[in-house]
């Protein structure tokens, strides 16, 4: 803010009369009080990384080497204290922010606007304001297939923020400005509000599928469950006490799979990212018996995801959920596309999580199969039959390209690990990337694509693919893609699939591509909307969040 004399001395003209009087200034345009100040800070912050040395006596300097955290009600400190006090609501840990230490402190004599307690909230404010706005954990320590980067601000920036608005503003600015984040924030404050208590009843013993017209006992802890979670009549009476709902009289008629109850679990399975078909199958007993403990491990992992993601994604993109097996086309708040999709099994070929930008798409593709997938999927039949790739239209190179007979090749000679040659498939329409695909280049290989397996997208769980998005409505997309860079997107696609040449289309601007991992989130009307971890991540979140001292209340815990 200031480097000489006379700008010293305008700050202390222009500062409001709570400020403290600047002492007669020196050669160096400081005052003797800014010199011991700044002296105390570099003894504060000698073990400090030099990066957050250099930051905090930036702040400083440009201060004047004037206290910022100015105690007392409404203060920056006070602010600073009560926000951090409430890190337990966002999913954080409260201890990890030294909270308690920085009140006792402000509470000892001659301690306020000293170096040694504005460095003490300095960092506590450095640290809680980053992990509220990029996360506690790095994603990539986690697992490499959540190659998420969060953007985390250095101290420097972090500081001058300060600069620009009150604390409180600062903090909340930091925080994700999803509209997911508050509402995870208020489903955490009601379940936590639910452990330790009866309020979901017991869970539905396993047995057989459940259909409407059957009877039996099990169709009456359905009935009990979904009316403890909010579906069905008289629901708001029966989360409180162990009356049946008023619909219900008798034990028989609560024994009965009626239509009233079929409709209510339609509405569960929706709610749930479940085929909506109001059969209480395996899938949708497993969601429903999912515990308060359950749910709120999933929303602490789903709060720092939001984390993870909080910068600007770009108005117009592309956003692939994995466990919700959905792809959908964002431009500007509105979504002009959106369509079911299959991810990667589960068991080997999990899709990753990252980012990247789409360039372009191509017609009528050539399907070049990965090595990966050449050796464990076509190797093994190769050895049986060298036939089996004409019969898929397939064919065999080498690696510097020329074409090999696969009935001149003894297959039993090669491994994963020796395999010379590489695989490609024409395109057909049984060619397994159908008709188009979309290209956002990435090290893990992985795009969207069209597919002939039609009957994949009718199941509710979709983990079927080698890490790729096939998508159930891959033609739509590229006709909105292309609206506004063609005349006639429809026409232009038509011809170019009728060619049935391999075609390559550039897009004028390049799409940001996220694909994540949310599995709790708010749907338009506010009802939180659950996903099965399909590939375990949650849990694998979770745990490095308790390894930085996340924690559920001890009534989950016990």
């Amino acid at each position: 803010m200031v480097g000489t004399l006379a700008q010293g001395a305008m700050a202390q003209d222009a500062a409001p009369p709570a400020a403290p009087a600047v002492p007669q200034a020196t050669a160096t345009g400081l005052s003797a009080d800014a010199i011991a100040f700044r002296d105390g800070l570099a003894h504060e912050t000698a073990g400090l990384d030099e990066t957050t040395r250099a930051a905090i006596d930036g702040f400083y300097a440009s201060r004047d080497y004037r206290p910022f955290w100015n105690a007392g009600e409404g203060s920056p400190l006070a602010t600073l204290e009560a926000s951090v006090e409430q890190a337990d609501a966002q999913g954080l840990p409260f201890f990890r922010y030294d909270a308690d230490a920085l009140q006792l402190l402000a509470g000892e004599p001659g301690m306020v606007g000293s170096p040694k307690l504005e460095v003490a909230a300095t960092r506590t404010y450095i640290r809680f304001t980053g992990d509220l706005s990029a996360g506690i954990v790095r994603p990539l320590d986690i697992d490499p297939e959540i190659n998420v980067k969060p953007k985390r601000a250095t101290a420097a920036a972090l500081l001058a923020r300060l600069s620009d608005g009150s604390v409180s503003e600062v903090l909340r600015a930091a925080e994700p400005q999803d509209p997911d984040y508050r509402a995870l924030m208020a489903e955490k404050e009601r379940l936590e509000g639910l452990l330790g208590t009866d309020a979901w009843g017991a869970p539905v013993p396993a047995g057989p599928t459940l259909h409407v017209g059957e009877s039996s006992p099990r169709v009456a802890d359905l009935r009990a469950r979904l009316a403890r979670l909010g579906y069905g009549p008289d629901t708001a009476q029966a989360a409180v006490d162990d009356a049946a709902p008023a619909a219900v009289e008798t034990a028989a008629a609560a024994s009965a799979f009626d239509p009233g109850l079929e409709a209510e679990v339609k509405r569960f399975q929706k709610d749930n990212g479940l085929v909506d078909d109001g059969v209480a199958g395996r899938r949708t007993i497993d969601a429903l018996n999912a515990s308060p403990e359950d749910r709120l491990e999933q929303v602490v992992v789903n709060l720092e995801r939001l984390r993870w993601m909080n910068h600007d994604l770009g108005a117009r993109r592309i956003e692939v959920n994995i466990p919700d097996f959905s792809v959908v086309l964002l431009d500007h708040g509105n979504i002009p596309w959106s369509s079911r999709a299959v991810v990667g099994n589960a068991a080997e070929t999990r899709t990753p999580e990252f980012s990247d930008e789409m360039t372009y798409m191509v017609v009528n593709p050539t399907w070049h199969i990965p090595d990966s997938i050449a050796t464990r999927v076509y190797l093994p039949k190769l050895r049986k039959d060298p036939t089996v790739l004409a019969r898929s239209n397939m064919r065999l190179f080498t690696r510097s390209g020329v074409e090999i007979n696969p009935k001149l090749v003894n297959f039993n000679q090669y491994t994963a690990e020796n395999f010379p040659f590489r695989v490609k498939q024409n395109p057909n329409s049984a060619n397994a990337l159908g008709r188009v695909k979309f290209m956002f280049p990435n090290q893990f290989s992985i795009y969207l694509h069209d597919t002939p397996h039609r009957e994949l997208f009718v199941k509710d769980a979709r983990a079927f693919s080698n890490g790729c998005i096939r998508l159930q409505e891959p033609i739509e997309l590229a006709e909105v893609l292309l609206k506004g860079q063609v005349p006639d997107p429809q026409a232009s696609i038509d011809g170019w699939l009728a060619a049935k040449s391999e075609r390559y289309v550039y897009l004028d601007q390049p799409l940001p591509v996220y694909i994540m991992y949310r599995s709790a989130w708010a749907d338009p009307d506010g009802t939180i909307q659950y996903r099965a971890d399909i590939y375990g991540r949650d849990g694998e979140v979770f745990r490095a969040l308790e390894a930085k001292g996340v924690s559920l209340p001890d009534a989950a815990q016990g």
